[in-house]
């Protein structure tokens, strides 16, 4: 049988071991996981073959679970080598690597004993191959490959064009020419490898294989169909088959946790990953994703009592806002046009999952069995509920403009995984919007459009600073300060509709809102108060906050005009005041004396001056001169002031020093409230 023969030979028998275990259990995470499950019979000691691409068997090695269920024993799991098949190819004893020639082959079994059919069967031992020519007719001859054997009856000579069959008598060669053409088979793809997995036992038995390898994250994208006081939300799941293997009637579960799941490289060589810089991309207009809210004043966003689907589809309110109900609610007149094509909505897309809390995440299990052929996607339905929803316009600190949006509240008592939302309003398309997880119950403000027909203007923040307390401990003046801002909005509407309007805020760690008396809503970074303007007024916003912060001076270091200026502000008690005033004073003393002590040093260093001036003078003069006579006399005058100035000066400077020690123990004893 020649290679290429047993080389299809070899994939043929893989694919048919494989079609015994096929797919049957998909579980898809949204971590960029899945698990797969196996499920088929083997008989007796049965070796089934499985293929993987070279980057799944990482996760393969990690996370494969085998199941033998009818008392059987799962034995050794082998996989290709990473080495290239060239070498691996090597190691062999009948070296295939450079895709030999049957003549070249047979020169490599050298020795081997062979039966070769031609006209009959020839047994023997390989001699060599060799060319000859051969004529003929005149002038004509053809060079032909011969092979040479050695027989019990002596050497003969087979042409090789003759030959049909060869068959190699040694069992050790035969494996090692079948195992070298595996290799060459599981080569026809670089990026794969062959795992192989015994199972040992009696007669017939049912076994699993199941193991994590990467998949896509599986997605999710909703309609929200929003009519006057309905809303009903659609869910869509899009999962992929991205492997090699067609699913054919698998069970299939989405689950919305996300377990951790890291690849440790038990496989291929380590290298040092890099960090991937993206460059900043910009749009004209981005979906804004909105906080979860903390606190909400008045609100209770759990006081929903459940509801069966019809009464979702027909209620839109149905969520108890107290302080907020005005803003928010809306009256419970039902539109009978809209609650109609809502309903329809609902008939027409019925999930087809059902759901699960598995508490570290949510499993949605496809109600009947999925086919998807390898390389395909699929949008499977798992949501078609109504939902609670409140339209709104949105004023934030991440967009430009305000915004159409909604309060839009899970109703369904499922968890809703985080996704696209795209919004139709009385059939017609309104916008897009985004929204994180919502866990049941849970509300979260989306938006949708930009609202053209209204403006929000955010005056310039004005802040202001005041002093409250003062405090002396230990030669340490505390100074206790308040800083208040203020941010004003302002809301007019120019389309003459009335608007109920969130304005958010952004709260700032250390800042306290003092106006309005409480926020709406709070999240981890935003205030939000929520107005009702009306369309012929507009309306303004006040919001107010404040921040107390503390001050430590060293008394003994501060200017004195600096401590005037705080005895002048009347935030001092009396004894403090006075304990400032005294050290004023006695500041105010040590400068005189520092001044009158600089006045004796400069004239000191005046009168050096004039000296060296005169002594350059005399230097050039006649001893006997009335001049320099007279610059002898001076100098005299001027050593006696010197003397009398450094005597006024030493007695300053320990005046200074002892006011200065009067002031520092002072000070140092003062703890004044």
């Amino acid at each position: 049988m020649t290679r290429i023969a047993l080389s299809l030979l070899l994939v043929l028998s893989l694919a048919a071991v494989a079609a015994d275990l096929p797919v049957t259990d998909v579980v898809l995470y949204s971590s960029g996981v899945g698990y797969l499950q196996r499920t088929g019979s083997v008989t007796g000691h049965d070796l089934v073959t499985l293929s993987f691409k070279a980057e799944q068997i990482n996760d393969l090695l990690k996370s494969l679970v085998l199941i033998d269920l009818d008392g059987g024993k799962v034995g050794a799991i082998t996989y290709g080598a990473q080495d290239p098949i060239s070498k691996t190819l090597s190691t062999y004893a009948i070296d295939l690597t450079d895709n030999p020639s049957i003549a070249v082959l047979l020169i490599r079994l050298r020795g081997v004993t062979v039966t070769v059919t031609a006209t009959n069967a020839i047994t023997g031992k390989v001699l060599g191959v060799e060319t000859k020519t051969r004529y003929i007719k005149e002038g004509e001859v053809v060079e032909t490959e011969v092979l040479n054997l050695v027989t019990p009856t002596g050497i003969r000579s087979v042409r090789l064009e003759e030959i049909s069959d060869i068959a190699i008598a040694d069992e050790r060669l035969n494996t090692e020419l079948r195992d070298a053409l595996d290799v060459l088979a599981s080569g026809l793809d670089n990026q794969r490898r062959p795992v192989r997995i015994t199972f040992a036992g009696e007669g017939t038995r049912r076994v699993k294989v199941g193991y994590v390898t990467e998949m896509p994250i599986w997605k999710t994208s909703y309609r929200l169909v929003f009519g006057e006081q309905d809303a009903l939300m659609q869910g869509w799941a899009i999962v992929e088959n991205t492997s090699d293997t067609d699913w054919q009637n698998v069970r299939l579960s989405l689950v919305s946790g996300r377990p951790v799941s890291f690849i440790q490289d038990l496989y291929s060589p380590i290298y040092v990953p890099r960090p991937v810089y993206e460059p900043a991309r910009f749009a004209s207009l981005r979906p804004v994703m909105y906080s979860a809210v903390l606190d909400a004043a008045g609100y209770d966003s759990n006081a929903t009592p459940r509801m069966n689907q019809r009464q979702r589809v027909q209620l839109r309110g149905g969520v108890e806002l107290g302080e907020m109900e005005n803003m928010l609610a809306t009256p419970p007149t039902v539109n009978g046009e809209v609650a109609g094509r809502l309903r329809a909505y609902s008939d027409t897309v019925q999930a087809a999952a059902s759901a699960k809390d598995l508490g570290q995440g949510f499993q949605y299990t496809v109600k009947e069995l999925v086919t998807l052929p390898r390389q395909q996607s699929a949008m499977l339905p798992i949501i078609a509920e109504g939902v609670g929803a409140w339209k709104v316009t949105i004023s934030s600190p991440s967009s430009l403009h305000p915004m159409y949006g909604m309060r839009l509240k899970n109703t369904t008592g499922m968890h809703l995984m985080g996704g696209p939302i795209t919004v139709y309003s009385d059939d017609v398309y309104a916008g897009d919007a985004v929204v994180e997880d919502l866990q049941p119950g849970e509300d979260r403000l989306i938006s949708y459009a930009v609202d053209l027909g209204m403006k929000v203007k955010r005056e310039d923040v004005r802040e202001t600073s005041e002093i409250l307390t003062f405090k002396v401990v230990q030669g340490m003046l505390h100074i206790a300060r308040k800083y208040r801002r203020t941010a004003t909005y302002i809301a007019a509407i120019a389309d003459g509709k009335d608007r109920k309007l969130i304005i958010e805020h952004p709260l700032q760690a250390g800042w306290e809102l003092i106006e309005p008396e409480k926020a709406d809503e709070k999240t981890n970074d935003l205030y939000r108060f929520v107005r009702q303007v009306p369309a012929a007024e507009g309306a303004k916003l006040a919001v107010v906050e404040e921040r107390k912060a503390g001050e430590t001076l060293a008394i003994t270091g501060m200017n004195t005009d600096a401590l005037v200026g705080y005895i002048t502000t009347g935030k001092m008690s009396d004894r403090v005041k006075a304990a400032m005033q005294r050290v004023v004073e006695m500041q105010r003393r040590l400068n005189e004396l520092r001044y009158q002590r600089n006045l004796a040093e400069q004239e000191i260093n005046a009168i050096t001056a004039e000296q060296n001036r005169i002594r350059s003078n005399m230097g050039a003069l006649d001893r006997n001169s009335d001049l320099y006579k007279r610059y002898v006399a001076k100098l005299g005058e001027q050593e006696t002031r010197i003397e009398k100035l450094r005597e006024r000066i030493e007695e300053l400077t320990q005046r200074e020093g002892a006011l200065r020690k009067e002031l520092n123990d002072y000070v140092a004893g003062l703890n004044l409230d």
